[in-house]
């Protein structure tokens, strides 16, 4: 299991931690966030063992335990936050994204839930509220909850692809390549970058028969992504369909290449 495309618990900033005003705290959110992970669990460490009651701490521990592949002790990091604290949204949602990444969809579902009872207007909380309810064949709920995400979203200023990109997955999957085409769009909107939205925005073009339009799409994801395993699978996929099979037998090879990296 895991969230589509996500980085996972990085982009987070000091705010979202809980404001706090401590220089050990900033220090070690600073190198977590810089990816310095060993490093930022040393100084958070020796932070909670004089501030154990600390719930930012433990939430910048718990993270730091997760990225350095302790997921348990991560997961009780991230528990005892809650308990310290049991109206930080935040740590919840933290939680619930641990939990998925455990493969335990369950209890993250009770953790996002318990996010939006604090924080009803979290889009983030709403969209990972989506994927684990898709994680559990929940697909009708998990739609409702990519909308609420949505809905929310558009009324905030800080912009979001993912519950677009989510929700033309699940309606590209499900045989409705219009639909998905108009999220996927609005997703590209949000971030020009997301090379995944590019590639299953072209999928359903093609199945709607706008090839010019996907194989565009297709050869712009390989030029701005060149490591991209799935656009040049796609591409070449569709370069065959076009009767273009010496193009399409380079990108199958570049697809064999990337794909375990």
């Amino acid at each position: 299991m895991g969230f589509r495309f996500l980085p996972l618990l990085i982009a987070f900033g000091g705010a979202t931690l809980g404001q706090t005003q401590t220089s050990e705290l900033e220090k070690a959110l600073t190198l977590f966030n810089s990816g310095r992970f060993r490093e930022s669990l040393d100084v958070v460490s020796a932070y909670t063992r004089s501030h154990p009651n600390s719930s930012a701490g433990h939430k910048i521990l718990g993270m730091d335990e997760f990225m350095l592949g302790n997921a348990s002790r991560a997961i009780a990091d991230l528990k005892y936050a809650t308990e310290l604290n049991p109206s930080d949204g935040d740590a919840y949602y933290y939680l619930g994204r641990l939990y998925f990444s455990a493969d335990n969809a369950r209890d993250a579902l009770a953790a996002f839930k318990r996010a939006l009872e604090i924080d009803p207007s979290s889009v983030r909380a709403h969209n990972h509220l989506g994927q684990t309810y898709e994680a559990l064949g929940r697909i009708t709920e998990a739609e409702g909850a990519y909308k609420q995400a949505i809905e929310l979203e558009r009324k905030q200023s800080k912009k979001s692809e993912w519950p677009y990109y989510n929700l033309g997955l699940v309606y590209l999957n499900d045989g409705r390549p219009d639909e998905a085409t108009s999220l996927f769009r609005q997703a590209l909107d949000r971030n020009s970058a997301l090379t995944e939205a590019k590639v299953n925005l072209a999928k359903a073009l093609a199945q709607t028969k706008q090839t010019d339009a996907a194989l565009m799409l297709l050869n712009d994801a390989v030029r701005t992504d060149p490591k991209n395993a799935q656009a040049h699978y796609q591409l070449a996929l569709l370069l065959l369909k076009s009767g273009k099979p010496e193009e399409a037998e380079r990108h199958f090879a570049l697809f064999e290449r990337y794909r375990t990296r």
